[in-house]
């Protein structure tokens, strides 16, 4: 329990500085790519940083070693030894929230690959193309492109071109990660709100695909606009209008930014020194006489 305990503590300690070096230095940043890998990053590192410990040596005198050694540490040793029952309540608590995130990802899962599966499929584009009338807003899910009927041709292409790009980068296995994380984070708000750092450099992402391959950037802006509206976002599909605001459309700006901005990068590094010395366990030697 007391094992559990501590790789939550350290788990949530990591995630939230990857979020807080994300918020100060990276958000606003246009390299999409390289914040894509460090938000992926973040992830991996909270999920497995923790179950790593860093040991440092310290030099213990003889005559202190053997009373550290005596009867007072196995009085110690033995009152820590059982579990009490507020510890299992935590657990049991955190283990209904953890099952409670992720049924409920997966039903909308299982919901929306049977919408699909009932659903027009038309294979005439690079990926599969979908016309759902259950579903108001645009979005991809793992290699199809799901629209509603009403969409013109113009505004299909258009998403088209939007949508193959979440397909072509598996902008899915970001989501998976993120899916993870808030399962077994349910109770943490920041992993909540790393998850929309996550799907919001997705749009920027696509968006900057979207631009580069369409003749009519306009025409483009145009269809985001008319999208607005919108249904609430498929756990492990993109949505072509999500975190649709001025901000959003600023991202699609070319500005040239000096290269060296991507050394903000480099501010997690601090981070990760801080994190491991705080969590650094001391090993105890006999001095040498």
């Amino acid at each position: 329990m007391e094992e559990l305990a501590i790789w939550m503590f350290k788990s949530v300690i990591w995630i939230s500085g990857f979020g807080l070096i994300y918020l100060l230095f990276l958000q606003n940043e246009r390299f999409f790519f390289l914040n894509r890998i460090f938000l992926e990053t973040g992830i991996i590192s909270s999920l497995v940083f923790p179950f790593v410990t860093i040991r440092y040596v310290i030099a213990v005198p003889e005559i202190q070693a053997d009373v550290t050694g005596g009867p007072v540490t196995s009085l110690m040793d033995g009152a820590g030894s059982g579990v009490s029952t507020g510890s299992l309540l935590l657990v049991a608590l955190w283990l209904t929230g953890a099952l409670f995130i992720g049924v409920r990802q997966l039903v909308r899962t299982l919901s929306v690959a049977k919408s699909i599966n009932r659903s027009e499929k038309i294979s005439s584009y690079p990926v599969k193309l979908v016309r759902s009338s259950d579903y108001v807003t645009p979005f991809s899910f793992f290699s199809c492109v799901v629209v509603n009927p009403s969409i013109n041709d113009n505004e299909a292409k258009e998403i088209m071109n939007h949508e193959m790009a979440h397909v072509r980068q598996m902008h899915w296995v970001d989501l998976l990660l993120s899916g993870l994380l808030c399962t077994v984070q349910w109770f943490n708000p920041v992993a909540w709100i790393y998850s929309r750092f996550i799907r919001q450099n997705h749009e920027y992402l696509a968006d900057k695909t979207a631009l580069q391959r369409t003749s009519h950037p306009a025409v483009y802006r145009a269809a985001l606009l008319n999208q607005i509206a919108g249904s609430p976002v498929i756990d492990l599909g993109n949505s072509f209008n999500y975190s649709l605001n001025k901000k959003r459309f600023n991202m699609m700006k070319n500005i040239i930014t000096s290269p060296y901005r991507k050394l903000r990068l480099l501010a997690i590094l601090p981070v990760f020194a801080l994190v491991m010395y705080a969590f650094a366990e001391p090993e105890y030697r006999l001095a040498a006489a």
